[in-house]
């Protein structure tokens, strides 16, 4: 039985085919790592499935993005992610089906993103959670107010407040629209391991969303994924870290001035998923 979900999707302006097919040019238009970075908007659909063991490296290569030197095993974090496969997308680009029985097993460059919720409570005893909690208690120490110091601390020291880290993660150039139906998705995801009892209950909810500072006094705040801007009033805290050092581009160009990179993590009452997404949606329509 296929475990895939689809909710495709299409870049709303793509190029003409004769541009598509005229490559002499285009190997200036994508970095290192493979991500596009020119002008031109390229043609593609998309659709969300489960993850599977062949994503292993594509959604390794994605927390890195997030986590970048962090003391985080990766490795292991992404095995979480496809071990909780009934929980969560990634998002590969739509083949034909001839070409996708050919790649089935060939795997990993093909993820362009992961939305996903691990209970790091429940799973406390994992070295990469473990990583993951000794990290933020590290990270509001040394960032956050006093208020935020107590929460944070007093959220992973308590096992009977269960707490949910929302991944949200995909590569350059992805559309924030494709994020819609992954949450969609999830919330559907959840209501029906909740009715299998299964232990999605948070208490809280943890977010890390990727922010740029920009301005000669870093007073305007650019969101990598732009669907998480509205979110920042819902949470009951928040504090800034910035992750210049651990980049490997420190700064980018942005009008004229640099963008500066940084992480903003959020803390939410576990019981506003279902609004966040809703505000998430709404920041995608109006957009």
């Amino acid at each position: 039985m296929s475990n895939k979900r689809n909710k495709e999707m299409q870049d709303p302006e793509s190029e003409s085919e004769e541009e598509q097919e005229s490559g002499s040019d285009k190997d200036s238009d994508f970095d290192s790592d493979g991500n596009f970075v020119g002008d031109k908007e390229l043609q593609a659909d998309f659709e969300g499935r489960n993850p599977e063991d062949c994503d292993f490296h594509g959604i390794k290569q994605l927390l890195r993005q997030l986590f970048l030197k962090s003391n985080v095993d990766l490795g292991g974090l992404a095995q979480i992610i496809i071990s909780q496969n009934y929980i969560g997308s990634v998002v590969k680009q739509c083949l034909d089906d001839g070409l996708e029985d050919d790649d089935e097993d060939d795997g990993s460059d093909g993820v362009f993103g992961i939305t996903t919720v691990i209970n790091i409570t429940k799973r406390k005893d994992e070295q990469s959670i473990k990583q993951i909690r000794t990290l933020l208690t590290s990270l509001a120490n040394d960032n956050a107010d006093d208020q935020t110091k107590a929460l944070v601390n007093k959220i992973l020291s308590d096992d009977s407040n269960h707490v949910g880290l929302v991944i949200n993660e995909r590569i350059l150039n992805i559309p924030a629209a494709i994020s819609v139906p992954l949450f969609s998705s999830l919330q559907n995801e959840l209501d029906k391991a909740l009715k299998k009892n299964m232990p999605y209950v948070f208490q809280y909810l943890v977010w890390i969303c990727k922010t740029y500072k920009t301005g000669d006094d870093e007073s305007e705040v650019l969101f990598a994924n732009q669907e998480e801007k509205p979110l920042v009033d819902e949470a009951i805290a928040s504090f800034d870290v910035d992750v210049t050092e651990q980049a490997d581009l420190s700064q980018w160009d942005y009008d004229g001035g640099a963008m500066t990179p940084c992480r903003k993590v959020l803390i939410f009452e576990g019981n506003k998923f279902n609004n966040l997404v809703r505000l998430l949606k709404e920041e995608v329509e109006n957009a």
